[in-house]
């Protein structure tokens, strides 16, 4: 892998202790630096330990597992493996089997296998979201009658999303696709309080994967694919703005709340770019909608955003400060993302989301969130020009300053981790096993980094409700927006326990618990 390579992420390993392996079989997957890496086994043999888990961060050439194996070439590389360290052992002259330490430096690479697609119908071995479901009844198609569909939502379910543009290749004039009606009440608990509505928006245009290609010309859709996860993405038009993504989202939230825009007490807007910097967009917002009379402000934690408002959200009503509350998210990175630079050009997009919360008994049931960052990180994620340091370019300056920078490879470590000790902090906040949880509604940072989530706190990525592949990276919008879709497509149960968790520039992080 080269000698600058310092440090490894595991992403996924696929072997067990005790397990039989073969020369050659793939054993695990790497990252670093934005490179994926295949590790395959360097002998036949029988795993005796395995020194790491999904998520943590592997110095190069730290032993990775512990192999014992016949294979008299690797007697050399005899050793005795601890979890607390490698100590050198000379091996006996007549032992019949050498355990070896393997290190995590020089992978091959091979193809990733496909994952596999979960079972439903019995005629296509497919899962449907109850939101397709009825959008097939509406248009009179058999479910089971088609097995050239491909699902994108959970578990390789088909979503609404993809029917919709099935039957709009497949049929005359396509489809129209009715609003799904969602509603459901879980348990409530002293701390908690209801969400009663939600939803989301995204603009107009789809902005594809091959359009940012062509100032990269060395990359393929397939590398990018593979890193991410993202297939598109959308970026906002002339005639649309923060305020209008957001006020769409609100109007969604509402009317599945059953309440009117006059009802509520107050707006909290999350996003880090505003339609402009004063007043807020909370106060745009409110305007737009008609709230004349409201506590109105903004929250920037970057893409733990919604969720710092939802606390904020949860307390004031706690409090007795509001009753009911619009929690809105709208990002237009679009606006502030590079497209020459090969690190954040394919990952941003637009879009908003709402939720409106309230003091009543019914419906959702919020928990308190746990809100925390570590500011070590501040220069991990930023946009350095269009503060006070900064307000407008000078001459001769250089726009870069203008926008958001990530160092990818930070980002990614420490990601993984903060997002595993998020869910992990919320299973032994609330006395839950793994097993309980039906739902992880994560911020959409990256295909590969929910991955190794999964893997780390051993909840299965079908639980995963991923978007990142139709909508990229919509920072704080982006577990507002999954959220919002995952509800519209009808897959959440009465009393189904859904963790939220997010990672934000700053770093900030952001999770907790909501039973539906």
């Amino acid at each position: 892998m080269g000698a600058t390579v310092n440090e490894l992420t595991v992403i996924d390993i696929m072997i067990e202790d005790g397990q039989s392996v073969k020369k050659g079989q793939q054993i695990a997957e790497l990252e670093s630096d934005k490179s994926v890496f295949e590790f395959e086994a360097p002998c036949d043999g029988t795993v005796r330990a395995i020194l790491c888990r999904a998520g943590d961060i592997v110095p190069s050439g730290a032993p990775f597992l512990r192999i014992e194996t016949v294979d008299p070439s690797l007697r050399h590389l005899a050793v005795s493996v601890g979890v607390n360290g490698a100590q050198p052992a000379e091996p006996a002259p007549d032992a019949k089997t050498n355990p070896i330490a393997v290190w995590a430096d020089g992978p091959a690479s091979r193809p990733k296998p496909a994952g596999s697609v979960a079972s439903g119908s019995a005629a296509t071995g497919i899962k449907w979201t109850p939101r397709a479901l009825k959008l097939a009844a509406d248009a009179g198609l058999d479910p089971a009658s088609v097995a050239d569909l491909t699902g994108t939502g959970p578990g390789g379910r088909v979503s609404g999303d993809d029917l919709a543009r099935y039957l709009e290749r497949n049929q005359p004039g396509g489809a129209a696709v009715p609003e799904a009606a969602v509603s459901a009440v879980g348990p409530v608990r002293d701390e908690t309080v209801c969400v009663a509505g939600i939803g989301y928006a995204f603009p107009k245009q789809i902005h594809s994967n091959q359009e940012i290609l062509k100032a990269f010309p060395d990359m393929t859709e397939e590398d990018f694919l593979k890193v991410t996860g993202i297939r598109q993405r959308y970026y906002a038009g002339p005639d649309e703005s923060a305020t209008s993504l957001a006020a769409t989202a609100s109007n969604h939230a509402l009317a599945m709340a059953g309440l009117k825009a006059a009802d509520m007490d107050g707006v909290i807007v999350a996003t880090l770019i505003p339609d402009q910097p004063v007043p807020s967009a909370a106060s745009a917002l409110a305007r737009h909608l008609g709230i004349r009379h409201a506590l109105a402000f903004d929250i920037n934690a970057a893409c733990s955003g919604w969720l710092y408002g939802l606390e904020v959200a949860r307390a004031f009503i706690q409090a007795g400060t509001a009753k009911r509350l619009l929690v809105a998210t709208a990002e237009l990175l679009s606006r502030i993302t590079n497209p020459k630079d090969q690190s954040t050009a394919f990952l941003f997009g637009d879009g908003a989301g709402a939720a409106i919360v309230t003091d009543s008994a019914d419906g959702h049931r919020l928990n308190r969130m746990e809100l925390s960052g570590d500011a070590e990180l501040y220069t991990a994620i930023q946009r350095r020009g269009g503060g006070a340091r900064q307000p407008v370019p000078q001459p001769g300056d250089s726009l870069d300053q203008f926008y958001i920078t990530m160092d990818g490879a930070v980002v990614f470590k420490h990601a993984v981790i903060a997002f595993g000790t998020i869910i992990e902090e919320t299973l032994k906040r609330h006395g839950l096993t793994v097993d309980a949880v039906d739902w992880i509604v994560p911020h959409q940072a990256n295909e590969r980094i929910l991955r190794a989530v999964s893997k780390r706190v051993g909840i299965p990525y079908e639980k995963f409700v991923v978007t990142i592949g139709e909508y990229g990276n919509t920072s704080a919008a982006s577990v507002s927006m999954a959220f919002g879709w995952a509800a519209e497509e009808g897959i959440f149960s009465s009393g189904d326990k859904i963790i939220f968790c997010s990672v934000g520039a700053g770093l900030t992080f952001a999770g907790g618990l909501l039973v539906w």
